[in-house]
């Protein structure tokens, strides 16, 4: 896999991580949105993983960009514990990330995972 490929997808993961920060801190720390630095810290170790190149990185971040989606839309429905801005931003940096994740295994090289 080129890494230009998988340091691709590293920037609009990275800006998930922020907006999840940035959702916990509006919200005044409020022990009910702790749920948003969950993903946050996932995300930044996906991050490494991508960064090194390993490839099986990309198909648990496609799986969780997928699950994070699902999320943040059930989120409108209910009560919101993040500005909607926040949410807006976290799903259209998620919706990137899973874009480029597919294109990133959708390339040519792609064999086998590595570790």
């Amino acid at each position: 896999m080129q890494d230009d490929v998988m340091r691709l997808v590293i920037i609009p993961l990275l800006a998930s991580v922020i907006l999840h920060v940035i959702g916990f801190i509006m919200t005044g720390f409020a022990s009910t949105s702790l749920f948003l630095l969950f993903p946050a810290g996932l995300y930044s170790l996906f991050s490494i993983g991508l960064w090194r190149g390993v490839n099986w990185v990309l198909w648990v971040t496609l799986i969780c960009m997928a699950g994070g989606i699902i999320g943040t839309v059930n989120e409108f429905a209910g009560p919101l514990m993040a500005p909607n801005s926040v949410l807006i931003s976290i799903l259209l940096a998620d919706l990137a990330t899973a874009g480029f994740v597919i294109r990133a295994l959708m390339k040519p090289g792609i064999t086998k995972p590595t570790c």
